[in-house]
C-alpha cells in the first residue's frame, strides 16, 4: 500500500471512539465538578450569558477561566505543530491535559479556577493536536458532537432513501454513528463513575489518554511513519 493510501494512525476507527469518548467524559466531568465546560466552549459563552442574566457572577468566572486558557492552549497547540519534526509531536502535545488529569485527584486543596485553566488549556492542545483528523476518509469533529450528530443522520438517510445503496454509504454513516455513540458512552460514564469516586472520576480521562498515546506510538513505529506523519 502507498504511503499516501495508508489510514493514518490519527485517522482510524480507534482514535476516532477514543477522542469521542474523552469529549463526552471531559465535558461532563467539568460540569459536575467545576460547572463549567472545558471543550465545548460555545456552550460555555451560552452559559456565561445565562450567568450574567442571574448575576451569578461566580461561576461566570469559572467559565472565563475555560475559555480564556482553552484559547491560549489551541494557540500553544499551532505553535507546537509549526514546530514539529517528527510524528511523535502529537504525544509531546497530549503531555499537558495527561498530567493535568493525574494531579486533580491527588492535589484536591487547589482553587477550583486553577485546575479549570490547565485542564481548558491540555483541552485547547489536544483539541489542535487531531483537528482535521478523519475517521478512516471523512472528516469529523473531535471532542464535540453536534456536527458528527448531523452527519450521522444525513448519511444515514441517503443510504435509506437510496435506491443503489452501496457499502461506502453504509460505512460513512456507521462511522459518524461511531463517533456519536463514543461521546454518549463517555457522558455516561463520567456521570456514573462521578456518583461513586467524586472528582477522582477525571482519571477515566487519564486512561484513555494513555490509551491514545500507545495506539499511536505503537502505529507510528509499525508503518514507519516517524518522518512522514507530521
Amino acid at each position: 500500500m502507498q504511503l499516501n493510501q495508508r489510514v493514518m494512525p490519527q485517522d482510524g476507527r480507534p482514535m476516532a471512539l477514543l477522542l469521542g469518548f474523552i469529549g463526552g467524559f471531559i465535558d461532563v466531568y467539568s460540569e459536575m465538578q467545576f460547572h463549567t465546560l472545558v471543550a465545548t466552549q460555545t456552550g460555555n459563552i451560552i452559559l456565561m450569558v445565562t450567568n450574567l442574566g442571574q448575576d451569578d457572577f461566580h461561576f461566570l468566572i469559572t467559565k472565563l477561566f475555560s475559555v480564556a486558557f482553552f484559547s491560549i492552549g489551541f494557540l500553544i497547540g499551532i505553535m507546537i505543530k509549526e514546530r514539529a519534526i517528527t510524528a511523535y509531536w502529537r504525544l509531546y502535545a497530549l503531555l499537558p491535559l495527561l498530567l493535568s488529569t493525574i494531579a486533580i485527584p491527588f492535589i484536591s486543596k487547589v482553587d477550583h479556577n486553577i485546575w479549570v485553566a490547565l485542564l481548558a488549556l491540555g483541552t485547547g492542545i489536544l483539541m489542535l493536536t487531531f483537528s482535521g483528523s478523519r475517521i478512516e476518509s471523512e472528516p469529523y469533529t473531535i471532542l464535540m458532537t453536534s456536527g458528527n450528530y448531523r452527519k450521522m443522520l444525513q448519511f444515514w438517510y441517503e443510504y435509506i432513501v437510496s435506491r443503489q445503496k452501496t457499502e461506502k454509504q453504509k460505512r460513512r454513516a456507521i462511522n459518524y454513528s461511531l463517533v456519536v455513540g463514543a461521546f454518549v458512552v463517555g457522558a455516561l460514564v463520567a456521570a456514573e463513575l462521578f456518583k461513586f469516586v467524586g472528582y477522582k472520576a477525571i482519571l477515566g480521562v487519564t486512561v484513555t489518554l494513555l490509551i491514545i498515546m500507545v495506539h499511536y506510538g505503537i502505529e507510528i513505529v509499525k508503518k514507519d511513519l516517524k518522518m512522514h506523519n507530521i
